[in-house]
C-alpha cells in the first residue's frame, strides 16, 4: 500500500516541489499540504492493497499446490471465504471512515493552507504569460517572472474604479508587503492609459514608479466562496443538493460526490471477491500477480472515470454511473468464485489464468530460435 500511495503522490510532489524551488514556499507548508492530501490517496490505495493482498496470498497457495491438496482433502473453496471476508470488511470499514470524515477534513485543511499562502504570498498566484483575474476587478498579465516577487513586461487592466478603466503597461515590477494584509505592486518605467466609463475622455501618463495596492483577500475569496463539494460532509452535501435542485449539472456533481463517498470504500469488498478466484486459478509467479492486480484496478479506475464523465453530462443518473464499476466487478467476481467452487472455471478465467504460461512459453521458444 505504501508503494501505491507513493506512486499516486508523485504528481502532487512534483507540483509542490515547484512551489519550493521557484516560489520559495517553506518545507513546513509543503509537509502540511502532503499530510492533508494523504486521505484522498488512501481511499484509492486501501482497495488496491486489498486486491493485491488477497491475490498474492492465494497465488502463493496455488503455486505451492496447496489449493489442490485442500481440495483433495475435501476442503471447499467456500471455507476459505470467511478470512477473506473479514479482511475485506476491515478494509471497507477503514476506507468508509476515511471517506466520510477524514477525506472532507483533509480537503478543507488543504484549501485553508492554500488560502493562507495566497494571503501572505500574492506572487504564488502569478504565472508567466497567463491572464490572471484573481485580484478582484483587475486583470494582470506578466511575460516573465525572473525571481521571487519580481516581474518583467507587465500588462494590467484596472477596473476597480467604476468611473474609469486604467490600462497600465510597465517594463518591470516588484511585490512588497503592505499593511493590513495587503500587497504593494510597484511598477517601474511604464505608461498608464485611462478611459472614463462614458468613453468621452481619456488621459495618458508616463511614470518611473507607480504603486498599486493589491487586496490579496480577493485571491482567497475567489477560491473560498463557500466549500467545494469535496470539502463537504454528508449533511452539507444533502443540503447543497436541495439548494441546487433546479441546477441539473451542479446537482449531478453533488450527487456523484455523495454516492462515491460510499462506492469507493465498497470496492474493498468487490476487489477481495474478484481476487480470490483469480488467485487460485492464476498460473504465474508473484510478479505476474502484481501485474494482474494493477490491470484489474486500472480497468476499474477507467470504468469509474468513464462513469463520472457520463454522469457529469447527465447522460444517466449519478447513482447508476458511480456504482456501475462495483456492480460489474461484483457480478464478475461472484460468477468466477461460483465457477471455481464447482471446479469448472469460466472460459475467461481459464484464459486469464493461463496467460502468464503462454507468454513465458512463447518467450522461451523465441529465445531458442
Amino acid at each position: 500500500m505504501a508503494v501505491a500511495t507513493f506512486i499516486l503522490l508523485l504528481a502532487k510532489i512534483v507540483e509542490l516541489t515547484d512551489m519550493v524551488v521557484t516560489r520559495g514556499v517553506g518545507m513546513g507548508v509543503v509537509a502540511r499540504l502532503l499530510l492533508y492530501a494523504m486521505p484522498y490517496f488512501f481511499v484509492f490505495t486501501v482497495p488496491m492493497a486489498t486486491l493485491l493482498g488477497v491475490l498474492l496470498g492465494f497465488l502463493r497457495l496455488s503455486s505451492d499446490n496447496e489449493i489442490i491438496a485442500l481440495r483433495a482433502a475435501g476442503v471447499s473453496l467456500r471455507s476459505l471465504l470467511p478470512p477473506v471476508a473479514a479482511l475485506a470488511l476491515l478494509a471497507w470499514m477503514l476506507t468508509q471512515g476515511l471517506s466520510l470524515w477524514v477525506l472532507p477534513w483533509g480537503h478543507n485543511q488543504f484549501e485553508n493552507v492554500v488560502f493562507e499562502v495566497a494571503h501572505s504570498r500574492a506572487d504564488l498566484a502569478l504565472r508567466e504569460r497567463v491572464f490572471l483575474d484573481s485580484f478582484g476587478k483587475m486583470t494582470m498579465y506578466v511575460n516573465r517572472l525572473p525571481g521571487e516577487r519580481l516581474m518583467q513586461d507587465i500588462f494590467i487592466v484596472d477596473e476597480r474604479d467604476p468611473e474609469k478603466v486604467n490600462t497600465v503597461v510597465a517594463k518591470r515590477g516588484r511585490l512588497f508587503p503592505g499593511k493590513d494584509g495587503h500587497i504593494i505592486l510597484r511598477l517601474y518605467e511604464g505608461t498608464m492609459h485611462g478611459v472614463d466609463s462614458s468613453l468621452r475622455s481619456a488621459r495618458n501618463a508616463s511614470f518611473k514608479t507607480y504603486d498599486i495596492q493589491l487586496e490579496t483577500g480577493s485571491i482567497g475569496q475567489a477560491q473560498r466562496q463557500g466549500k467545494h463539494r469535496k470539502e463537504m460532509y454528508l449533511g452539507e452535501l444533502l443540503s447543497a443538493m436541495d439548494q441546487n435542485v433546479n441546477d441539473d449539472r451542479q446537482h449531478n456533481l453533488l450527487d456523484m460526490e455523495f454516492q462515491q463517498r460510499f462506492s469507493y470504500p465498497f470496492s474493498c469488498l468487490v476487489m477481495a471477491l474478484i481476487a480470490l478466484p483469480l488467485g487460485t486459478h492464476w498460473q504465474g509467479g508473484r510478479s505476474w500477480g502484481v501485474i494482474a492486480a494493477l490491470a484489474v484496478f486500472l480497468v476499474y479506475y477507467l470504468m469509474l472515470s468513464l462513469a463520472w464523465s457520463l454522469g457529469d453530462t447527465g447522460y444517466y443518473p449519478p447513482k447508476i454511473g458511480v456504482w456501475m464499476p462495483n456492480l460489474t466487478f461484483g457480478v464478475l467476481g461472484f460468477l468466477m468464485f461460483k465457477a471455481e467452487v464447482r471446479e469448472k472455471p469460466l472460459p475467461i478465467l481459464d484464459a486469464l489464468g493461463n496467460l502468464p504460461a503462454l507468454i513465458m512459453s512463447k518467450h522461451t521458444k523465441d529465445a531458442e530460435e
